[in-house]
């Protein structure tokens, strides 16, 4: 979820950017080593990005017949930490705000710190505390992809919150129990698929680039010890483990079109917003560019195909440096 332009108070806006300035200098700061150090860590930064982008365009009707996005944050964690993740939440949320009329310029720092700091550093202690712990690697992944989206969403709820106590004196635990009601609870499914998705991704990492799934957790040894996917039982569990991921991915996107394009279910956007209304909160400004419910499903649908495309860039040049390699 993201709030909208115009729905923080000018001081609450200009608070939550000067809180993610420091965070997004030194994420820029990492993000330079990283490229000078490991070059060859590129891939995966893009893959997290690409992820991010894809898992944000999605509008996903959930159990209380509202709906809600998944973040994609947990994979960029666990790949290339929270430092950097914040960077291209902030890079997919100016996007969102220029080109879809989602989210906001006024709001872009209260977004970015609920979806691209908040949620992600929580889940990157979560991460550290169950890999000091030798946990499963699949529990790991999956706790750690939920924990990224349920955060958001619970920051988000915070954040509204202090808006209805402070522009309209409403009482703040029942401002917050009434947004968490909105937001928080009708992403527990979404968490929830999220976390599977991963889960079926870094299986296949396994496999292909094990020297980014052993920082997760997989055991990797046999593959250090021969040629990836040497046999053909190798390559047979690698192609289902691909398949897997893939029909888990397209059936979210596919699910989520249909029912955004044929019935209307609103939004957990649409309700907290309508919630602020209701004691009396005005917007001051709305966004530069307008569209109807129909032009912003169809920009989500641009924005999911880009995602997918660069995934496909990805794994080509994968592919291609693979074929170089043997």
């Amino acid at each position: 979820m993201h709030i909208m332009e115009g729905f923080l108070p000018l001081e609450w806006a200009v608070f939550w950017t000067i809180v993610c300035v420091p965070f997004l200098i030194l994420g820029i700061k990492a993000m330079r080593k990283l490229f000078a150090e490991h070059p060859e860590k590129k891939l995966s930064l893009a893959l997290s990005g690409a992820f991010i982008v894809i898992l944000s365009s999605l509008k996903i009707p959930s159990v209380t017949g509202s709906s809600s996005h998944p973040t994609g944050t947990g994979m960029g964690v666990m790949l290339s930490g929270p430092w950097i993740t914040a960077v291209i939440c902030t890079i997919v949320l100016l996007f969102q705000g220029m080109f879809m009329a989602h989210g906001g310029f006024t709001t872009l720092g209260a977004n970015v710190f609920s979806m691209g700091i908040s949620g992600p550093f929580v889940a990157w202690l979560v991460f550290r505390a169950l890999r000091q712990r030798n946990v499963n690697a699949s529990v790991t992944v999956f706790t750690t992809a939920a924990t990224a989206n349920m955060v958001t969403y619970l920051v988000t709820s915070l954040q509204l919150a202090l808006v209805a106590v402070t522009a309209n004196g409403a009482s703040f635990i029942d401002a917050y129990i009434t947004f968490f009601g909105i937001f928080a609870v009708t992403q527990i499914p979404i968490a929830i698929a999220e976390g599977v998705l991963m889960v079926f991704f870094f299986k296949y990492l396994t496999d292909v680039r094990p020297e980014l799934a052993k920082d997760v957790g997989y055991d990797t040894s046999v593959r250090q010890t021969r040629s990836i996917l040497d046999t053909d039982e190798d390559k047979r569990k690698s192609r289902v483990m691909l398949m897997c991921f893939v029909a888990a991915l397209v059936a979210i996107i596919v699910f989520v079109y249909i029912t955004t394009f044929f019935f209307d279910f609103g939004g957990s956007d649409d309700a907290g917003s309508e919630f602020l209304e209701g004691l009396g909160h005005e917007t001051w400004t709305g966004n530069l560019i307008e569209f109807g419910d129909f032009g912003i499903s169809v920009l989500f649908l641009l924005q999911t195909t880009v995602g997918i495309a660069i995934l496909a860039a990805i794994y080509y040049i994968y592919l291609k440096n693979k074929h170089a390699r043997e």
